[in-house]
């Protein structure tokens, strides 16, 4: 870059040399700040008009720090000078709250791998230059997924539907014993189009999903985003929440998650079960606060949760060594035959 430069530039170089490589633990020397300007951009400035631009910076409100140190001037007198500068911007995220969202899209399931390092740098840079080097290996964990890449182009027309109140319509996908998506059918074969009404995006467990309707199911449902393709805008006014089953007062999202662990579907009504309790921490996990707590003895509680039946049976599964559902009886049953087949499955020498 030439020297020649118009000299209007150097408080543009300056903030920019101050912003790159400062920080509270790096500052830098007016000198120090003349080097690098030459170095990066080719201009060089002598120390009054970098002392001159500095001035200028602070005045327009730039958030910079420098130290005040006092020396020994001409004639016995002692002078005031500016030194270790840095740039101090405010900082819209604390670096544990970046952390948190770094991990959030790390371990996210449905983030195509690209996409999700993108993602994590533009988080990154948020942070300090300590920040931004400490993780710069962070992508190494980044694990590679089947991707959507059209993933970002979705949740855009989602967004869009969502708030224009309108329908679409997506094709949908699953995956076969090739790893590879294919497109859901219809009964004749072909490939189906879904045409729903769109009402909100949740983020659980590790993945996106899409709640909606459809015409031909008075109930909410549920898809996942990432495998959803192929998706447009429809003209066509989206059906209100409100004329669902359940739904009068719209979607709670915190009561639908409680209700819908792992998004199962099905009916939601009053269930009950006992257990032991030192499983109180799982209950947590899974039911919030919301659940009904009776402590039965020392050792046993019951507890009555509000939640879908289906996804009732499958909680119940995993923990059915230490959980017993005592109402509904429909359901009682339910996990009774499901652990019936198992056992014939495994053999009864299956230890």
């Amino acid at each position: 870059m030439s020297v020649s430069q118009p000299k209007k530039l150097a408080i543009i170089y300056i903030l920019l040399v101050l912003e790159r490589f400062t920080s509270a633990s790096e500052r830098i020397t007016q000198q120090r700040i003349a080097e690098l300007v030459e170095q990066e951009y080719g201009m060089v400035l002598d120390r009054k008009t970098i002392r001159h631009n500095l001035s200028k910076l602070l005045e327009a409100g730039f958030p910079l720090e420098y130290d005040e140190l006092e020396r020994a001037g001409k004639n016995g007198t002692t002078e005031l000078i500016h030194t270790n500068w840095y740039y101090s911007p405010e900082v819209r995220f604390d670096e544990s709250e970046l952390q948190v969202m770094i991990d959030s899209l790390l371990f996210s399931n449905y983030l195509p791998a690209k996409q999700c390092k993108d993602l994590i740098n533009k988080v990154v840079s948020f942070g300090s230059p300590e920040f931004v080097k400490k993780h710069s290996s962070v992508y190494s964990a980044v694990v590679e997924r089947p991707a959507n890449k059209s993933l970002f182009y979705v949740i855009s027309v989602l967004c869009e539907a969502i708030s224009a109140g309108v329908q679409v319509s997506f094709n949908y996908y699953d995956y076969d014993t090739d790893i590879k998506p294919h497109p859901r059918l219809d009964d004749n074969g072909k490939v189906k189009l879904y045409v729903i009404s769109p009402y909100k995006l949740v983020s659980l467990n590790g993945r996106y999903y899409l709640l909606c309707s459809s015409a031909d199911h008075d109930k909410l449902l549920s898809f996942r985003v990432d495998r959803i393709k192929n998706i447009s805008l429809q003209e066509r006014k989206a059906k209100s929440v409100r004329s669902l089953k359940g739904y009068k007062n719209g979607i709670n999202l915190s009561d639908y998650i409680s209700e819908h662990p792992n998004m199962w579907g099905g009916e939601v009504s009053v269930c009950v079960f006992r257990c032991p309790r030192y499983i109180m921490n799982d209950i947590v996990d899974w039911f919030g606060s919301k659940a009904g707590i009776i402590e039965i003895d020392k050792d046993t509680i019951e507890v009555r949760v509000r939640i879908s039946e289906k996804a009732m049976l499958h909680w119940a599964l995993q923990y059915s060594d230490c959980v017993e559902v005592l109402f509904p009886e429909s359901l009682r049953n339910d996990i009774a035959k499901t652990l019936r087949e198992a056992a014939k499955r495994y053999g009864k020498d299956t230890v």
